[in-house]
């Protein structure tokens, strides 16, 4: 696709091109986040009275409500760090309401946000129980890298250093090239096979190991500061021997050892795939590729331009994105998994507008229509 130069008035009146008819139907229909990302990341072209007008109506829903009343004096959203528990809801919890507060705001600098990064600076929960949260002593775990994951969400890396972090997750993907196989860098260890994988394999890291999961490229995907076309490159090579066929057919759990094994924060397998097969259909995943595509892998990762590929090939007359997605990785919003901006699905035009937006996204970022907005 050409680039196009296109004014705000014929992107959201005529809808020509691809990314025209999509931010149009989302401008029209979406919920005023989304409007919000829309007009001010993608088109830029917001006003400050448009802003206010989306931050008021964003302030008013109803889980924004229910996170700034779970607060803390101190700044922490709620009673959780690492999801929710008996004592904290699904967005009552320091992480999720982080995260969700960093996609849902008009305003990075929004009290309840402002106040809960602080809160990092004050508050160190301990997931393991025995005081470590140094991220570079487990592979693809520890607090620190949960952490900043929420800051880099929120857009606060340029405000709360997150380097060292930032840091550790080049170095976790740089490993993948390094290694021929994550067997050398593991022991094996067998649990019961029906709670593990068919052959009860467990694979635990040897000490202060890196090997990359979702956080780090969560971390990459909404930073700015380790750019450069030698990581990119890197990272490219890595993701390419992650997708590669490694064979087996079963997926081995990947744990750290504490003293008793611990499942890694969403580490990526060898032989991994960007999609899901269920009954002879594809299913996207929109978070993974929209990442990727966030670290600038759109050209240099084949698996990944073809995700991308079926995606722009799925947009119809109207701007809809009507690509089989996978829905659990799409709704509501958790530690995992989750980019739900609209309030509910109740009607499919909302969940067609999350569905549009993440489609939008991974296309805008894989280059496939740039514009300028006069």
């Amino acid at each position: 696709m050409k680039n196009q130069k296109k004014t705000v008035s014929e992107v959201e009146h005529t809808g020509d091109g691809v990314l025209g008819k999509m931010a149009g139907f989302l401008i029209k229909n979406a919920n005023p986040s989304i409007v919000f990302h829309v007009k001010n990341d993608i088109l830029q072209h917001i006003t400050e009275e448009e802003k206010r007008e989306l931050h008021d109506r964003v302030m008013r829903e109803k889980i924004i409500q229910t996170i700034i009343a779970c607060q803390k004096e101190n700044g922490w959203l709620g009673n959780g760090f690492h999801g929710s528990n008996k004592n904290a809801g699904q967005y009552e919890n320091q992480e999720v309401g982080v995260k969700y507060l960093g996609e849902k705001l008009i305003y990075r600098d929004t009290p309840v946000l402002k106040n809960a990064i602080e809160a990092f600076k004050t508050t160190k929960p301990d997931l393991f129980g025995d005081g470590d949260t140094d991220c570079n002593r487990y592979a693809a775990a520890g607090t620190d890298i949960i952490m900043a994951s929420c800051v880099a969400r929120a857009g606060y890396e340029d405000l709360f250093d997150i380097s060292k972090e930032i840091t550790a997750s080049l170095d976790s993907f740089r490993r993948v090239t390094e290694v021929k196989s994550v067997t050398d860098i593991v022991k094996i260890r067998k649990k019961r096979p029906e709670r593990v994988n068919p052959k009860g394999i467990v694979y635990v890291f040897n000490e202060y190991e890196k090997w990359p999961c979702r956080y780090h490229l969560d971390i990459l995907a909404h930073t700015k500061s380790w750019r450069s076309k030698e990581n990119i490159s890197m990272l490219a090579h890595s993701f390419q021997k992650l997708l590669q066929d490694n064979g087996l057919d079963f997926f081995p759990s990947y744990c750290v050892d504490i003293g008793h094994l611990v499942g890694c924060c969403g580490a990526f397998r060898e032989g991994m795939e960007l999609g899901i097969h269920k009954d002879g259909t594809h299913y996207v995943s929109l978070d993974l590729v929209e990442y990727m595509c966030r670290c600038g892998l759109y050209d240099l990762v084949p698996q990944l331009k073809k995700e991308v590929d079926i995606i722009y090939d799925s947009i119809d007359e109207q701007g809809i994105c009507r690509a089989n997605y996978d829905e659990k990785a799409l709704k509501g919003m958790g530690t995992y998994s989750g980019g739900q901006l609209e309030e509910d699905w109740r009607s499919r035009t909302r969940k067609w507008c999350d569905v549009t937006y993440r489609a939008l996204l991974i296309i805008y970022h894989s280059n496939l229509g740039n514009w300028e907005v006069l």
